[in-house]
């Protein structure tokens, strides 16, 4: 193979870079290589050129994609399966781009994807749906921690409770030490309520006491109420409803303490439980 003929020497030179050559293609190259000055500055270019590419391509992959993309590739229609009829074969040869065709698309790649990234840099606020949810969501604090708690238990009727019912001065002790809130078991039996006994968890890395009864009767037989309540946090004295991960919530204070009463948001009254708990406690 001439070296005077540009075009077959660089494909040759671009293949043998890329390691994409047989034994006996590499041992050529590599003695023409080790005759040919023009040769050598040529594969210095190509090795050169294959590098830069390669480098601007990873850099390239490090930018964050586009929100608009995002959505545009998972709301595009499944295509449409199409039928292929058979034809005369046709000779298959790899392309091999040039160097000049790899330096111009690594370019243009480095462009589109700066231009990418500045737009989202610029817009900070725009971000995945599926990654972020809600600023609500994003602020999470003790109120989360209890409901959290709240559910996980009143799905283990076997383990609800750590002491129960018939040990309340066990109970009294025992959360009266762990969160330094002195209170009474309130005999919530007017409201259908049964006090089944009590737990000591962490909400806000705070001790937090929890109260447990079981509903005996009405449509809403067997729901599970708890009454939370531990120091500090006095952000408002009245009442306060809320609703989250579909458990209703009733909040209210005193100097001292903050309670908390927690059942499934489907429960009507937990207002009316609220305020006899709040009179008891």
């Amino acid at each position: 193979m001439s070296s005077n003929d540009p075009s077959l020497l660089e494909k040759r030179l671009s293949a043998f870079v890329d390691s994409e050559v047989s034994d006996a293609e590499r041992q050529d190259v590599e003695a023409l290589l080790a005759s040919d000055p023009k040769a050598r500055s040529l594969h210095e270019d190509i090795k050169r050129g294959s590098q830069t590419g390669k480098r601007i391509l990873d850099e390239m992959l490090k930018e964050p994609v586009p929100l608009n993309l995002v959505r545009g590739i998972r709301n595009a229609p499944l295509p449409r399966k199409a039928v292929r009829l058979p034809g005369p074969e046709r000779s298959m040869s790899a392309f091999r781009p040039s160097l000049l065709q790899t330096m111009s698309v690594s370019l243009i790649m480095l462009v589109l994807g700066g231009t990418a990234g500045y737009m989202i840099g610029a817009r900070p606020h725009m971000s995945s749906p599926d990654l972020l949810a809600s600023p609500a969501s994003q602020q999470r604090d003790w109120l989360d921690d209890i409901v959290s708690h709240y559910r996980l238990y009143s799905r283990q009727q076997n383990r609800l409770t750590e002491i129960g019912a018939d040990h309340p001065a066990d109970i009294l002790e025992w959360l009266t030490t762990g969160t330094g809130v002195t209170f009474r078991i309130p005999d919530l039996s007017q409201s259908q309520l049964t006090f089944i006994g009590a737990r000591m968890i962490a909400a806000d890395n705070t001790p937090t006491g929890l109260l447990f009864y079981r509903r005996t009767s009405g449509d809403n037989d067997g729901d599970i109420i708890a009454l939370s309540f531990s120091r500090g946090r006095p952000e408002h004295a009245k009442p306060v409803e809320d609703i989250r991960l579909d458990t209703g919530l009733v909040t209210w204070s005193t100097p001292i303490a903050t309670y908390v009463l927690v059942g499934p948001s489907s429960a009507a009254d937990l207002d009316d439980i609220a305020a006899k708990a709040a009179g008891l406690i």
